[in-house]
């Protein structure tokens, strides 16, 4: 009996030791916010000063995911997409206050990111700063990376090559085009958009976000009166794909 009693404790706790060491399946962070679907306005992000916005036409499953204010910058999210005809994931700052870019001090954004591979973003892509201004209503890109296998031309994004500059160690190529009878932040409208293009691709760095909007007015180039937001994006014209963001910040 003895040893019948010893050899049961010897197996009760065998069992709990195996029990407690087996590693735990990894949890998101309680912070972590995963927004999908195919078509979602600007929303505000708890607890942080940047808002979101993810919007699909066709295809299903996209999805963006936030990592909260105290994670990789405060900006950081995942996007995923699957095969949409138009995807656009992005963070960061929301205004919309009729206020000018001006009036927002020197912005910058720091960023860090992998991504699927080159071919996974369909017939266009885009990677970089992205926003609106009304007043007059403008649609504006500042590129720093694509899906493509070569830097973008006016072949995807229409319109004319302005000129161009150099800013954070690159040239960027500056194109104007004009969309008729659009979707937009007020409807369907007929507007500009401003492209400056990163002529060396990056996956890490700094943009300076005003120092790209003080070059375009000097190319005539003017922003609306009402700044509506500036944010990271990105954008695939089709695919299957993602991007993940290690860091991002805006300051």
């Amino acid at each position: 009996m003895r040893k019948f009693m010893v050899s049961l404790i010897f197996c009760l706790v065998l069992v709990m030791a195996c029990s407690t060491s087996k590693p735990k399946e990894e949890e998101p962070s309680p912070d972590e916010i995963t927004f999908s679907g195919n078509s979602n306005g600007n929303r505000r992000l708890p607890d942080s000063p940047y808002g979101y916005e993810i919007w699909a036409a066709g295809g299903s499953d996209h999805k963006i995911t936030w990592y909260g204010p105290d994670a990789r910058g405060g900006a950081a999210f995942r996007a995923e997409w699957n095969y949409p005809n138009d995807f656009l994931g992005r963070v960061g700052y929301f205004w919309n206050q009729g206020k000018p870019y001006t009036n927002y001090g020197d912005l910058f954004c720091k960023f860090d990111y992998t991504r699927s591979p080159n071919g996974t973003g369909g017939s266009y892509s885009y990677i970089g700063i992205y926003g609106w201004s009304k007043n007059p209503l403008i649609e504006y890109y500042i590129v720093e990376d694509g899906f493509g296998s070569s830097v973008i031309t006016t072949g995807t994004t229409g319109g004319t090559v302005q000129g161009s500059y150099t800013l954070d160690d690159s040239v960027y190529q500056v194109i104007k085009n004009t969309r008729t009878n659009k979707p937009s932040i007020e409807g369907t409208a007929t507007f500009d958009q401003y492209f400056s293009i990163r002529q060396s691709r990056r996956q890490s760095g700094t943009i300076s976000i005003t120092e790209h909007f003080k070059k375009w007015e000097e190319m005539g180039l003017n922003l609306g009166t009402n700044m509506y937001e500036a944010k990271f994006l990105v954008e695939a014209g089709g695919g299957k794909g993602w991007f993940e963001a290690s860091y991002l910040s805006f300051e």
